[in-house]
């Protein structure tokens, strides 16, 4: 059994990040610990901590966002809480499959989960995925980075080689 699991770790998201939530929580002590009002117009108390905790809730759930992949000869399996409980795609009903190449910004318009030209892409980083044709004609991409580890299951097809 094959387990991938990956994370937003984009220095850039991070840094971005970071420094709303530095920005807000400076904002926070500034005018609810030593009361002097944040900006030249600055909004009631709750109108902040709310937005403190907005932006403490987004780097929370970024934080925690986790694609995993499990493959076994009987099936693939897809986690990608909260956006994608749990997808099961059987063996069996996959027509091809095969690691690819892709440009996640022109082919899916950007990273995470995803519906583009070519279907459905669950993705973290990275432009090397899994593609998936159902033989029902669905498409599905799975990002990866370990490609190499995919090789010793049969029904996968390395393009990069």
């Amino acid at each position: 059994m094959l387990i991938e699991k990956q994370r937003f770790r984009q220095i850039w998201l991070w840094v971005i990040l970071i420094s709303i939530n530095a920005f807000m929580l400076y904002g926070f002590v500034q005018q609810i610990i030593f009361k002097i009002p944040f900006g030249n117009n600055s909004g009631p108390d709750i109108l902040l901590i709310f937005f403190c905790l907005m932006t403490l809730g987004l780097f929370y759930f970024i934080y925690n966002i986790v694609l995993k992949t499990y493959i076994d000869n009987e099936k693939i399996v897809v986690k990608f809480p909260p956006l994608v409980a749990e997808e099961v795609i059987l063996i069996k009903d996959i027509a091809e499959a095969k690691i690819v190449k892709y440009k996640p910004l022109k082919e899916y318009g950007d990273w995470g989960f995803r519906s583009g030209k070519k279907g459905m892409a669950y993705n973290i980083s990275g432009n090397l995925g899994l593609s998936i044709t159902y033989k029902s004609g669905k498409h599905l991409l799975i990002g990866i980075q370990k490609p190499e580890k995919y090789s010793k299951f049969p029904f996968i097809v390395n393009t990069l080689l």
